[in-house]
Formats: C-alpha cells, sequence, structure tokens
C-alpha cells in the first residue's frame, strides 16, 4: 500500500491542484507523510549544523532546506514528502531567513533543475531549532517562522501547490535516538481560532504554558502529524535484520542514566529550579498564585515562564532515568544469576526493592509538586504507568508488592 506514495498518478494530483480546497478551510490537511530519505537528509543536515557551529563559536546553527512532494491523491487531508534539498543559509536563534540574493538565485537553479528530472514540485520548507538539551521538545514556529510560512502560502496555495513547514530539534534527536520533528501550516490573517487552543488542539488557559511549548504567536498555526512510509522491499530488507540481528541493540545499549549528556541536564534543570525564587513578584506573592499588578506583569510573566519550563525540563528528565533504571533491572533478571548469598553483596531481590522503594518515593515527591503547581491530568497519567511498572517489576523479582502511598 506505501509503494503508490513513491508513484506520481498525475491527472489526480493534477485534479487536486486544480480543484485547491484547502483554499477554503484553513485546517484542512491533517497529516504529513515523509520518505526515509527525506528524514535522514533533514537529520544529517541538522546535525552539520550544530558540528559546524560548535566547533566555530560553541554555538549550534540553525539550518534550512526545501521540501519535494505532493499532494495525496488518495488521503486529501495529506502531503507527501518524498526528497529533501539543503539550502545555503544559516542562522542563530530563530533568525533562519532565506532573503539573500545568493540564496535566491540558488533556488531558482535547483527549481529548474527539479522541473527536468522530477516530477514532484517544492511543496515546503524545513528548519532545525537546535536550542538547550533540556529533555524537552523545541519544535515550534517562531514569529520569523511564521512570517516566512504565511509568505510562502500566500505565495503558492493559490496555484495549487500546498505549502508546509517542518521544524526538526537536531539535540533532542540524537539525545533520543529517534527523529524530533513537527509539522505545521499558518492561518491564514483573517482566521481566528477556538480561544486558548494551541497548535496541538489542546486547550490551555495558562498562557505560560503556551508560550513556554509554542512560542509567543502560539494561536496562529497549527501542528499536523507526522507519518512516515517506506516501500514494501525496504520494509521487508528492515524487518529481516531486525528479526536476525537489530534485536539484540536494547539490550547492550548502555542507559543513559550514565551518559555525560544528561548530567549536564540535570545540572541545567537543578539551575532552574533553584532560580524559581527570581519568580516571586513585588507584591510577595508566589508566581503560581495571585494576581499581579500593572506594573509586575513583564516580571511575573518571566517567572511564570521560567518556572513552567524548569518544572517540564525536570520531569521530563526524571521520566528518562526511571525508564533507564527500569532497563537496567530488565538486564539484570534476564542475564545475570542469582546472588549466591554473599554477605556483602545483595541478595536476590534485595536490589530490585530498594530501586523501586527509590521510584516509589521520587514519584510520590514528584507528583505532590505536579499538585501543588497545577499538573495537568496527562502528567498524573503518566506517573501513575511508572508506579505501575515499578510494582510489576518488583513483583516479577519475587519482591512483595510495595505499599504507595500519594
Amino acid at each position: 500500500m506505501e509503494d503508490v506514495n513513491y508513484s506520481y498518478p498525475d491527472e489526480a494530483v493534477q485534479a487536486i491542484r486544480n480543484q485547491k480546497a484547502w483554499m477554503a478551510d484553513p485546517k484542512y490537511f491533517k497529516r504529513v507523510k515523509v520518505s526515509p530519505s527525506a528524514t535522514i537528509k533533514m537529520l544529517a543536515h541538522g546535525q552539520q549544523g550544530v558540528e559546524k557551529g560548535t566547533s566555530k563559536n560553541g554555538k549550534p546553527l540553525e539550518v534550512m532546506g526545501l521540501l519535494l512532494g505532493r499532494p495525496d491523491h488518495q488521503d486529501l487531508n495529506s502531503i507527501i514528502i518524498t526528497d529533501a534539498m539543503p539550502l545555503p543559509v544559516e542562522g542563530f536563534e530563530t533568525r533562519v531567513i532565506a532573503d539573500d540574493m545568493v540564496v535566491s538565485n540558488y533556488m531558482i537553479a535547483l527549481g529548474d533543475s527539479i522541473e527536468q528530472t522530477r516530477k514532484e514540485r517544492f511543496c515546503g520548507w524545513y528548519h532545525t531549532h537546535p536550542f538547550d538539551l533540556d529533555g524537552t521538545s523545541h519544535c515550534y514556529l517562531s514569529n520569523t517562522d511564521i512570517s516566512t510560512q504565511l509568505l510562502w502560502q500566500n505565495s503558492e496555495d493559490p496555484y495549487g501547490n500546498p505549502w508546509v513547514a517542518i521544524v526538526i530539534d537536531p539535540l533532542l534527536s540524537l539525545e533520543q535516538e529517534k527523529p524530533e520533528m513537527l509539522a505545521f501550516r499558518v492561518y491564514p490573517p483573517t482566521f481566528n481560532p477556538p480561544a486558548n487552543e494551541t497548535p496541538d488542539g489542546a486547550l490551555i488557559r495558562e498562557d505560560n504554558v503556551r508560550v513556554q511549548k509554542w512560542g509567543a504567536c502560539w494561536n496562529r498555526y497549527y501542528k499536523l502529524q507526522i507519518e512516515h512510509f517506506m516501500s514494501s522491499l525496504a520494509r521487508e530488507t528492515l524487518d529481516r535484520l531486525n528479526n536476525q540481528m537489530l534485536w539484540q541493540q536494547p539490550f547492550v545499549s548502555a542507559p543513559k542514566v550514565t551518559e555525560k549528556e544528561n548530567i549536564a541536564a540535570i545540572e541545567h534543570a537543578t539551575h532552574q529550579v533553584k532560580n524559581l525564587s527570581i519568580g516571586r513578584n513585588r507584591s510577595g506573592k508566589g508566581m503560581l498564585g495571585g494576581d499581579d499588578g500593572p506594573d509586575d506583569d513583564y516580571e511575573s510573566r518571566g517567572a511564570s515562564f521560567t518556572a513552567g519550563h524548569g518544572h517540564s525540563g525536570s520531569y521530563s528528565l526524571a521520566e528518562q532515568h526511571i525508564c533507564s533504571i527500569c532497563t537496567m533491572l530488565t538486564k539484570r533478571a534476564l542475564f545475570c544469576a542469582p546472588s549466591s548469598g554473599n554477605e556483602k553483596g545483595l541478595k536476590q531481590g534485595e536490589f530490585t526493592s530498594m530501586i523501586c522503594q527509590h521510584l516509589l518515593a521520587s514519584s510520590a515527591a514528584a507528583a505532590n509538586a505536579d499538585a501543588n503547581a497545577g499538573a495537568t491530568s496527562a502528567n498524573a497519567t503518566i506517573m501513575e504507568d511508572d508506579i505501575a511498572l515499578a510494582q510489576a517489576i518488583a513483583i516479577s523479582e519475587g519482591v512483595h508488592a510495595i505499599p504507595m502511598e500519594m
């Protein structure tokens, strides 16, 4: 079925371009289907920007490129991305702008070459956000990104060529060993989305939470679901590799809890938590409660952003380490022989019991902190899953169920 994405049915695609159904619906497109080739090229380009920037001045560079594809003639609410072309554009901190004459000439020459060799058109652009590695995604559209995307949409959409933007977090992609990218389209200036609706469709009233995750213009664009596809031959080859060799990788890879990058992330999160006290406004009220006066608005908003960012990053980092500890326990249960009763060592089950007690205590403390800070129900659900997993590991190791008090 996915092999159809590699074909180009001229008549069907041209009929979709002529209809231009997306012009009547600001949220017409729901999905973006990306090929493995395009994904690898975008990630490799983003990593090149990170290495180039850090080697020069210690600060990663943002990079930019164009996307090649077409509307999906079977799934009308989808855009298919078949390839990615890097552009000679670099910048810092949401300042990736393609307005240089050299870049413009390069894009024109590249477009002429594509027209002679490919049936697809340029249907979008991508760029990277290589910001701090704090465990949270930095895939969003900045003010500059929104202006760029709106300019492209106004230029391409009316002529049967819908335009999409993809933002990549190369540092988080490398950290979690899987692509961290999101796709977006911008609302027309005349369209007003529902109140408090964020790009992912969630209704969030706290302004600091919205700005932290989606940027200052969180209500001017929306997110499209990204799906990855591959040919049947490539899928069969990958399945064979998984069945014969790659299945061993999770068991031999080192848990991230021991990596230097996570130690730095812990220090960063700790620094943010320690600095939460600066968020108290001049009236003496905490940043998580109370009304702010007219003169305190800017200060309180910045403090709330710091608080939300520190809390979210700390929670995400803690969740990663819980998973790492559980991975170590699983490996120990599968590959390590039971203890022979050495008095100086831990007997069978004691190590697991100690770790599970630590997990439950950490989870309870985090849950209480979340409750005081007004955590969402989603965070509570994740915490319950972590506790349940710890209980399950304890039982599998022969340890009695550990009572949990919240």
